[in-house]
């Protein structure tokens, strides 16, 4: 989340943010990879779950939105679309956590309707696991 927030803010690639969010903030070698696989999929599909976000969004311009809680949205979006190794309600639970610590009084609510109103529109369960095939 903090690599993206950087880009976002300053408009920089995911190599030019990098050493300053590592610097940060130690990481081990999974937590790295992984971060760098969400990072990946986010800026890869990143049109696309924008699209989402304007549709889930009702009565909301994306660029109005908390920063942070498109970001975590699109997270969240990449996890339940990409990595079946991760519950949906796990990838659920850690958006409403993110975004209600660190950015509004109202984004864990905003998100958990956001997010449900994708899954919805995607076809996706809370239920035991989610399928790659949810992207259809």
């Amino acid at each position: 989340m903090q690599l993206l927030y950087a880009m976002e803010i300053t408009g920089s690639t995911a190599g030019e943010a990098l050493l300053g969010v590592l610097d940060s903030q130690p990481l081990q070698d999974d937590q790295k990879k992984y971060g760098m696989k969400l990072v990946d999929l986010v800026q890869a599909h990143r049109e696309e779950l924008d699209e989402d976000i304007k549709a889930c969004s009702v009565h909301w311009e994306i660029d109005r939105i908390a920063k942070i809680d498109c970001i975590v949205a699109r997270i969240a979006m990449v996890e339940l679309l990409f990595v079946p190794d991760i519950p949906v309600k796990v990838a659920l639970s850690e958006a409403i956590q993110i975004s209600t610590k660190y950015s509004t009084d109202s984004s864990g609510a905003f998100v958990n309707g956001l997010l449900s109103g994708f899954m919805n529109k995607r076809g996706i369960s809370t239920g035991i696991q989610k399928r790659i095939s949810s992207r259809d």
